[in-house]
């Protein structure tokens, strides 16, 4: 089994987006069976105001000779001077059937996801589609997605209710080199009836290899919502410095 875990947090800036990248959290593997990653993190500080950051996050993943099944379940809380600046978390299940041997995959997944800081008090989720190889080699490879999902979402004082409509769209590819890694995954979700209503997120990674089992990871997310929740801006952005020991 390969795990990955991230050892250090460096810096952040704003919150978890309300879009999650899923394509991120794959786990890329040769063999069959059960690949996993856990991380649990809690830091507490004090000067005028005490600071209390707890998070942490549990991945499987389990592959077939056709078949790929993704769990992911993460939470972060961070709390200050009388203030929550996170409170996040999201539990996702995926299952990726073989159709075609070099071309077509066909997804299926839900999600339940909740982001106090983006006033999404619960955000239900329910998709399926195929999802198409690109290209595929040691040094690059690329796969694009268009994805039928079902969005129930309510505000955290539950005053909004919401069922939509949308199709999730995306572009990942990612570029291998021996001592360097970069990758990059663009999301678009337009509702289905009203697509001046959507969300678009892109989230890039960059990867330095210091030594053949530890990385230097740092990772930009950015995320644009033409109608989030009253009070919350449309555009956020998040910001990422780490050591990734795999082993």
């Amino acid at each position: 089994m390969k795990q990955v875990l991230f050892l250090l947090f460096v810096l952040s800036f704003s919150t978890f987006s309300q879009v999650v990248n899923i394509e991120s959290k794959r786990m890329r593997t040769d063999t069959t069976g059960w690949t996993g990653e856990a991380e649990a993190s809690f830091q507490f500080s004090k000067a005028v105001d005490e600071i209390f950051d707890l998070g942490g996050k549990i991945h499987f993943q389990y592959k077939g000779n056709n078949d790929l099944w993704l769990f992911l379940t993460e939470m972060r809380i961070i709390k200050g001077a009388g203030t929550e600046f996170v409170n996040s978390g999201f539990a996702h299940i995926r299952y990726n059937r073989k159709i075609t041997k070099s071309l077509l995959r066909w997804e299926v997944f839900t999600q339940y996801q909740y982001n106090k800081a983006l006033e999404v008090g619960q955000r239900v989720l329910a998709g399926i589609g195929p999802r198409f190889k690109i290209y595929d080699s040691d040094k690059f490879r690329a796969y694009i997605a268009s994805l039928y999902m079902f969005e129930y979402q309510e505000s955290v004082d539950k005053k909004i209710i919401e069922r939509n409509h949308r199709t999730s769209s995306y572009l990942t590819f990612t570029f291998d080199f021996d001592r360097v890694e970069f990758s990059n995954t663009i999301y678009y979700q337009p509702n289905m009836q009203d697509l001046k209503d959507y969300r678009l997120l892109t989230q890039s990674d960059l990867l330095f290899k210091i030594f053949e089992n530890l990385k230097f990871k740092t990772g930009f997310n950015y995320r644009f919502d033409t109608r989030p929740f009253p009070g919350v801006p449309k555009i956020t952005y998040y910001l990422s410095n780490g050591l990734v020991f795999d082993f």
